[in-house]
């Protein structure tokens, strides 16, 4: 630990899992966190003690919980120890200990001497109500999960107000019958790490995205996926899709960097995953982002969990403070919430399964009787699907790529509907594929989803519109259709007294 560099990326790891504040763990966990034995661990935490940069409570007993609290975020660990540094003239030693975690020395310089000069950082706080799942883009599937991956990854393409805009492609166009498509990637984008992305690692995510079982059914016609060059893609199918750029737009297809080093989520988006622990995500600034690059420093989630017994589904928050004054903002987006089932089957002593999202058991408790058995299951999860389903879908970015990924996932075989129906389904989902004019695609998937209302097969229970509580400082959101607004797009008033 005489290494002060090492001592800093030995925190940081620690700081990235646990978190700011006080958590609770064990010698055995931060052994295997750093690789180290657990005798070694005792020297790592009296060292970092000694510094100041936590607290550690031990408890008597092989399987007892000690208390860790990370009082000091690493960076500014760092930036305590280079003040002595750069006082001295040092410059060599500094930018060494500020490339500690693999950080660009010259890019962590300028940095410094901002924060030096100026202190005031622009932060936006997210009050939430229950702890997040893992970000591993081809694995979530909650709202406020997939709206967090998309700030912190690329796709291909991304849609702009209904309008399909590049993203990582800048071009793209397909054969004659639009079973091969072309993408043109850009040069110079970096990941988060600072290494270089290309049409590879673009390759990489898809390819593993067709063969997730989740996904599988949604992107089953993708034979391959094939980095022509480091700037060139080329992606074949077995039948013709002319949506195929707004498909990747999803979050699913979001492009990251595969490593076996690290759990933590790096992408090339407009922010970066700087902590993700329990209690808190935090996002950073990507100052490289290869479109229009943030105004917010960074952005933390905070977890409430009494939040939970009042918070509706649809409403979230973003301020500068908690609590805040704020201001509501309403969205024509909606949440969705369906239910599937076969019209020909008995309407008693029926399986109901639901989600596990409070609106969902509200709706099951609704029409449920006293002879249904209700199947609770995990948002998004429709494998247990039999005879009825309470399940919710979301428009995200686009309604469109939004109900034809739900048509095509969804085993409506489970139901054990008529054959004709299942057909004339299957035709459906085909024939929107094959559909060159966007406009006329969009017609026949609503009439596809009144069809499927007219037999009884799905009904549309209830939209509940996304609520956005903002702090009245806050600029330039608008209410997406996760929920949330787009991270880089906020910015901040200054009060009136700081104007000069």
């Amino acid at each position: 630990m005489a290494n002060l560099k090492r001592k800093l990326e030995i925190y940081e790891q620690i700081f990235q899992t646990f978190g700011p504040g006080v958590s609770a763990c064990q010698i055995s966990q931060i052994a295997a966190l750093l690789h180290v034995t657990e005798r070694h661990v005792q020297t790592i935490l009296k060292n970092l003690v000694s510094v100041g940069w936590i607290q550690w409570q031990a408890s008597s007993g092989r399987s007892k919980k000690a208390l860790l609290t990370c009082q000091v975020e690493p960076i500014d660990a760092c930036y305590g120890s280079a003040r002595s540094l750069a006082d001295e003239g040092n410059l060599d030693q500094l930018l060494s200990i500020l490339s500690f975690g693999g950080r660009d020395a010259g890019r962590e310089f300028q940095s410094y001497l901002n924060n030096a000069s100026n202190s005031n950082r622009r932060i936006a706080y997210m009050p939430f109500h229950r702890e997040l799942e893992e970000l591993k883009p081809q694995m979530v599937k909650r709202r406020t999960e997939r709206f967090l991956v998309t700030q912190i990854c690329q796709c291909l393409t991304s849609l702009e107000k209904g309008s399909l805009v590049g993203d990582l492609a800048y071009h793209w166009f397909a054969n004659q019958d639009a079973t091969t498509w072309q993408f043109q990637i850009r040069r110079g984008v970096r990941f988060h790490d600072g290494s270089m992305l290309n049409a590879k690692d673009v390759a990489n995510c898809l390819n593993r995205l067709i063969q997730n079982e989740y996904w599988h059914s949604v992107y089953a016609h993708i034979i391959e996926v094939n980095a022509c060059s480091d700037d060139q893609l080329e992606i074949k199918l077995n039948q013709t899709d002319w949506h195929l750029p707004r498909l990747l737009a999803r979050a699913e297809s979001s492009i990251f960097k595969i490593t076996s080093t690290t759990t933590r989520l790096i992408g090339s988006g407009a922010f970066s995953l700087e902590v993700f622990s329990s209690k808190m995500l935090r996002l950073t600034r990507n100052e490289y982002y290869s479109r229009e690059a943030a105004i917010l420093d960074r952005v933390e989630l905070w977890v409430y969990p009494e939040w939970a017994q009042d918070k509706a589904c649809a409403q979230n928050q973003i301020c500068l403070q908690v609590p805040d004054n704020t201001v509501t903002t309403k969205s024509d987006k909606c949440a969705s919430f369906l239910v599937i089932q076969n019209p020909n089957k008995s309407s008693t002593k029926r399986h109901i399964t639901f989600e596990d999202t409070a609106e969902c058991k509200k709706l099951f408790s609704k029409i449920s009787t006293n002879n249904d058995q209700g199947i609770l299951v995990d948002y998004g999860d429709y494998s247990k699907s039999e005879q009825v389903t309470i399940c919710s879908l979301i428009e995200e970015s686009d309604s469109f790529s939004a109900w034809l990924s739900f048509f095509l996932q969804y085993p409506f075989a489970n139901h054990e509907l008529d054959v004709g129906i299942l057909k004339a389904l299957d035709s459906s989902l085909m024939s929107i594929r094959h559909e060159r004019d966007f406009n006329k695609a969009g017609d026949s998937l609503v009439a596809l989803l009144s069809w499927l209302s007219k037999q009884n097969v799905l009904k549309e229970l209830k939209h509940e519109p996304f609520v956005l509580e903002l702090s009245e400082k806050i600029n330039g959101a608008q209410v997406n259709g996760y929920g949330w607004s787009e991270l880089n797009k906020i910015w901040i008033s200054l009060d009136s007294n700081q104007i000069t």
